[in-house]
C-alpha cells in the first residue's frame, strides 16, 4: 500500500524524491513564498497541491487539517522555512501524524529556547540575555559587556544578526531592524570568537547521524554574512569527533527525533560552542555539496529512511565549494563570460542573479547576495584555487567600472554568529 505523505512548503525536488522512494505526496505551499512559475512546478510534481496564507496561523492549520484528512494521509512533514514549522507539527501531533515532537522544533527554532535549554542542560555554556523588545536590548549588551552578537530568536538567514561593538552601533542596528519589520525578542550573547562550521545531521527514531561538518567562510563583521562553503571541512581527528560529539548530544538535549538537522558550531579556545541549529536541511547548497563531495543524496536519503529502509552516509572521496558573489552597489551595465565559465569541467553551478541595467544593492543578508558557483575538486586547496579562478573570469561591470565578484572578501572570522 502506497504511503500518503502531507508535506508543508516543499521544494519540487523533495516531491519528486519522496516520490521516488514510494510516497503519495500532497503539498502546501504559501503564494506568497515563492514565485508563480515555481509553485506551478511543484503542483505538477505533487499528488494533491493547496494554496494559503500562511500569515494566517489559523488558516494554516486548517488547510493543514482538512488536506490531511480530505486524502487520508499518513505523516505530516514540514523541513521548509522555520516560521511556520511549529504550526504544522502541532497539528500532526494533534491527529496523530507528526514525526517529531513539536518541543524539539521549538527548540531548533527559537534561538533563545534553544539558549536556554543548553544553559539547563549545562551544555556548550554560551552567556546571553534575553531582550524582548529591541529598547531593551542596549540593558543586555551592558550587562554582558561588548562586544556581543545581538540576533532576533526567530529570522534565519542572517536576517538581522549583528555584531555590537559600542553605543555607536545602536543606531545602525536599529535602521537594520527597520528594513526587516521585525519587532522582537531578541537574543544577546557573548562573542564567540573561532572558525564556525555546520554539521549535517540526519535523524532516525532519536538516532543522530553525522553526514558530514561543513567549513564556513564569512563576510566582515558586523553583518557576517555567508560567503561560502566548503564540504567536508579539513579538520583534524580530535576537533572533528569533539563537534561531532556536541552536535549529537544537543540534538538528544532538544528531543529530536526524525529528518536533517543543521547545527553551526563555532570552535572556541575553549573548544566547540553551539551557535544555533535548524530542523531542515543546510542551505546554501549544502545538500548539493555533500552529494559532490561523497555521492550521498542526503535529500533522497530523508524519505528512504521515513520509508523504512537503512541509510548510511558515504565516505567523502573528493571537496566541494560553494561561493557566493558579493558585488558593489551600482548599475549593472555588462556582464560577460558566464557562459563559458559554465563549461569548465570542475564547474556544477554558475548562476548570476543580476543583469545588464539593474541596480544592486550591497548585501545585507543571505537573500541578498548575488549568485553563486560550486566546484569540485580532489582537495581543499585545489577547491579554492578553481574558485578564485571563476571569480577571475567572469567580469561584471558595475557603473563602467570592472567590479569583484567578492565585494565582501571570504575570510573565517574569529567569531560569528550566524
Amino acid at each position: 500500500m502506497t504511503k500518503r505523505l502531507l508535506m508543508v512548503t516543499p521544494y519540487v525536488q523533495f516531491v519528486h524524491k519522496a516520490q521516488a522512494e514510494g510516497f503519495w505526496v500532497a503539498a502546501i505551499w504559501d503564494p506568497a513564498q515563492e514565485s508563480a512559475d515555481y509553485l506551478q512546478s511543484v503542483r505538477e510534481a505533487a499528488d494533491a497541491f493547496e494554496l494559503t496564507d500562511f500569515r494566517d496561523d489559523a488558516g494554516l492549520r486548517k488547510a493543514i487539517r482538512e488536506t490531511a484528512h480530505r486524502h487520508g494521509v499518513s505523516s505530516i512533514y514540514h523541513i521548509g522555512r522555520e516560521d511556520s514549522m511549529i504550526s504544522a507539527f502541532e497539528v500532526a501531533e494533534e491527529l496523530g501524524l507528526s514525526l517529531n515532537p513539536p518541543s524539539a522544533i521549538r527548540l531548533l527554532a527559537d534561538k533563545l529556547a534553544m539558549r536556554e535549554r543548553l544553559a539547563q542542560r549545562n551544555l556548550s555554556t554560551v552567556v546571553f540575555a534575553a531582550a524582548g523588545t529591541r529598547a531593551e536590548v542596549p540593558a543586555a549588551v551592558a550587562g554582558i559587556g561588548a562586544p556581543v552578537v545581538v540576533k532576533p530568536t526567530s529570522l534565519a538567514g542572517s536576517r538581522g544578526v549583528f555584531l555590537w561593538q559600542s553605543d555607536e552601533d545602536r543606531a545602525t542596528w536599529f535602521e537594520i531592524l527597520d528594513a526587516y519589520g521585525y519587532p522582537g525578542p531578541f537574543l544577546v550573547e557573548e562573542y564567540l570568537r573561532g572558525p564556525e562550521y555546520s554539521v549535517e545531521t540526519l535523524s532516525v527514531d532519536g538516532v543522530h547521524q553525522v553526514v558530514g561538518i561543513t567549513q564556513k567562510f564569512l563576510g566582515p563583521p558586523p553583518l557576517f554574512v555567508e560567503v561560502g562553503h566548503l564540504h567536508p571541512a579539513p579538520l583534524p581527528a580530535e576537533r572533528r569527533d569533539a563537534i561531532e560529539e556536541l552536535t549529537v548530544a544537543f540534538l538528544d538535549a532538544c528531543g529530536y527525533r526524525f529528518g536533517p538537522a543543521h547545527t553551526e558550531v563555532i570552535w572556541t579556545p575553549g573548544g566547540p560552542r553551539i551557535v544555533e541549529s535548524q530542523p531542515r536541511l543546510g542551505g546554501d547548497r549544502i545538500p548539493r555539496l555533500v552529494e559532490l563531495s561523497s555521492g550521498f543524496d542526503l535529500e533522497r536519503a530523508i524519505f528512504a529512511a521515513l520509508a523504512g529502509r537503512p541509510t548510511s552516509p558515504t565516505p567523502h572521496t573528493g571537496t566541494a565549494l560553494v561561493r557566493f558573489f558579493t558585488l558593489p552597489s551600482g548599475r549593472i551595465d555588462s556582464v560577460h563570460n558566464v557562459e563559458s565559465v559554465r563549461l569548465l569541467p570542475y564547474v556544477d553551478e554558475l548562476e548570476l542573479r543580476v543583469r545588464p541595467g539593474d541596480t544592486v544593492a550591497a548585501v545585507r543578508d543571505s537573500k541578498s547576495r548575488h549568485g553563486h558557483v560550486i566546484v569540485t575538486a580532489q582537495t581543499p586547496p585545489q577547491a579554492v584555487e578553481r574558485c578564485t579562478e571563476v571569480l577571475s573570469l567572469v567580469e561584471v561591470v558595475v557603473d563602467g567600472a570592472p567590479a569583484p565578484l567578492d565585494a565582501a572578501p571570504d575570510r573565517i572570522t574569529e567569531g560569528t554568529p550566524s
